[in-house]
């Protein structure tokens, strides 16, 4: 009976630490904002969307890093604690723009859409995509990439994600000119990229969708607005020991 009462307690503890375990595994939810000021006819609207890391320790840093950028795409030099108030920034300079120039056409917008594009056991990765428009010749866009160490939920930096640089500059300068179709022994320079002294290099947006691991190069980061997105991919098993792949 001695022994009946034990092995009942063992089990009971060990089903108890299961379920702990199932509820604190992270996952994610979906939210939405979205803000809008017409003036006559013309509009301004605010759209975003994106995830709420949540049933983890790790997802309060996550989702803190998450908001912490979607603010910098409000050139948060005012210091937005939220995007009710950076919002409400934009949608002013809108309405101060209409007043001082009434004739001018157009409508301005900021949208954003931001995803979880990986997973592994140990690594998180958050695709930010952009677009807005402000006035001027083009509305513009652009993508980025967070990737955070999932069991901690801290936001890892380039050098933590590429575990040798110069493996990974190689593999992309010669993918980049295979994708451009640069022949051997012409420069990029001569090929109409912008290059700064030190050469070629990797772009802001680095992470991770699938099982593969992407490079993109948004307009004007290496080139002409017309050149548009160049990106990058590469499978996670050629990587192996240059970059985070675990």
């Amino acid at each position: 009976m001695k022994y009946l009462f034990i092995l009942t307690a063992l089990l009971f503890f060990a089903c108890g630490e299961k379920a702990t375990e199932s509820t604190t595994k992270l996952s994610f939810s979906s939210k939405s904002f979205s803000s809008k000021r017409c003036i006559d006819e013309s509009c301004a609207k605010v759209e975003i969307s994106y995830p709420i890391a949540e049933n983890s320790p790790a997802a309060a840093q996550i989702n803190d890093d998450i908001m912490g950028q979607l603010l910098v795409y409000f050139n948060n030099e005012e210091g937005f604690s939220n995007l009710d108030s950076a919002a409400k920034s934009f949608l002013d300079s809108y309405e101060e723009f209409k007043t001082d120039f009434p004739e001018s056409p157009g409508e301005w917008t900021v949208e954003l859409k931001v995803e979880v594009t990986y997973e592994s056991d140990s690594t998180l990765s958050v695709q930010f995509s952009e677009f807005n428009y402000a006035g001027g010749a083009h509305p513009n866009s652009s993508v980025y990439y967070m990737n955070f160490d999932k069991q901690t939920g801290e936001y890892l930096s380039v050098d933590r994600v590429i575990l040798d640089e110069g493996k990974m500059l190689h593999l992309a300068e010669t993918a980049f000119r295979k994708h451009h179709e640069v022949e051997e022994g012409k420069s990029l320079e001569e090929a109409g990229f912008f290059l700064p002294e030190t050469g070629f290099f990797l772009p802001n947006a680095i992470g991770y969708e699938n099982d593969k691991f992407i490079l993109t190069y948004i307009p004007y980061e290496i080139g002409p607005y017309v050149l548009g997105y160049t990106v990058l991919e590469f499978d996670l098993k050629d990587l192996e020991g240059i970059v985070r792949a675990e």
